[in-house]
């Protein structure tokens, strides 16, 4: 009986290991997922080709730093998004959603990322204060420099992902 105990241990051990493997390469990278699309994978070299900027924010009553990364709505133009004169009709249902690598998830209206309708400054920063991030906050994390309570600053993103509020049925 104890040869079969130290085989389920080793064995559980081992999908332990294997599963830390898996969150730790996921969290290397942001996943984007569109409908119809085939997924992006956003890595740093991804994000560098990107147009870059720094935001200053602080949350929970610290003073405000420097957040360097790229505008989630450069993010969503590269990728085909319907921005500016295209968003309109049924793609005003559309929103984004950011989940992070513990499953918390947070969303936001296209049109609330719009540079011609709410144009709200979201971040995905790789850099605070000139430095990639700390292993707890990244390697990339959203920041919202608007918001009065950082709930919606999500720590070590996986995947953007633009999807349909819309109930709709689909134009033939």
């Amino acid at each position: 009986m104890g040869h079969y105990v130290n085989r389920l241990v080793c064995h559980l051990t081992l999908m332990t290991l294997l599963g830390l493997a898996a969150q730790v390469s996921a969290a290397e990278s942001v996943r984007y997922l569109a409908p119809g699309k085939s997924p992006v994978i956003l890595d740093e070299k991804a994000l560098a080709a990107m147009p870059r900027m720094t935001v200053r924010a602080g949350a929970h009553g610290d003073a405000p730093t420097a957040w360097e990364g790229v505008a989630l709505v450069e993010v969503l133009r590269a990728e085909g998004a319907p921005l500016g004169k295209a968003l309109r009709g049924d793609a005003l249902a559309n929103y984004v959603r950011v989940t992070a690598t513990d499953g918390y998830q947070v969303v936001f209206g296209l049109g609330e990322l719009d540079a011609d309708m709410g144009a709200a400054k979201v971040v995905l920063v790789d850099r605070h204060e000139g430095k990639p991030l700390e292993d707890k906050d990244g390697p990339v994390r959203l920041v919202v420099p608007g918001d009065q309570r950082p709930a919606r600053w999500v720590r070590s993103v996986a995947t953007v992902e633009l999807l349909s509020a819309s109930t709709r049925p689909p134009k033939p």
